[in-house]
């Protein structure tokens, strides 16, 4: 079955933030939030710029995309987009909704963009895969060590 795409509105914040949930845990990020405070933060994307879709397979949610379109820092006549985060549900995995997926934003949202760009953490190494296999390339590594 063929995705479709859908822009996200208030309504959606609730099934945004419980697959948020889901992305945190999949990706092994150390983001504490809980589900009260992930679709406050849905909310607060929605009103600040930042673009949400959610994609459907049928009637039924299995994935979402936060984006925004920007001028590239060295040449504003250039426009990237920067995909904040990127899921498909966990039983639909491994069947193409993921490419399927940024094909479609690509066709239906990206269409003046010249560059894409997606951070992965490192302990999401099976996220890093996906990309890798959509033809994304590593451009810079960010490192951290804690002072405490």
């Amino acid at each position: 079955m063929v995705l479709s795409l859908g822009s996200a509105t208030e309504r959606d914040a609730d099934v945004i933030a419980a697959m948020n949930l889901q992305l945190i845990q999949d990706e092994g990020s150390s983001n504490p939030m809980n589900l009260v405070q992930l679709r406050a933060r849905v909310l607060d994307w929605l009103e600040s710029g930042w673009s949400i879709d959610l994609f459907f397979r049928g009637e039924k949610e299995i994935g979402y995309a936060v984006y925004k379109l920007q001028a590239a820092p060295y040449d504003e006549t250039e426009t990237e987009v920067y995909i904040r985060q990127f899921f498909i549900n966990r039983d639909d995995r491994s069947k193409g909704y993921g490419r399927e997926g940024i094909n479609l934003l690509k066709k239906d949202r990206f269409g003046k963009a010249n560059t894409m760009i997606i951070d992965v953490l490192e302990t999401n190494p099976e996220g890093r895969r996906f990309w890798e296999k959509i033809g994304f390339k590593s451009y810079y590594t960010n490192m951290r060590k804690p002072l405490q």
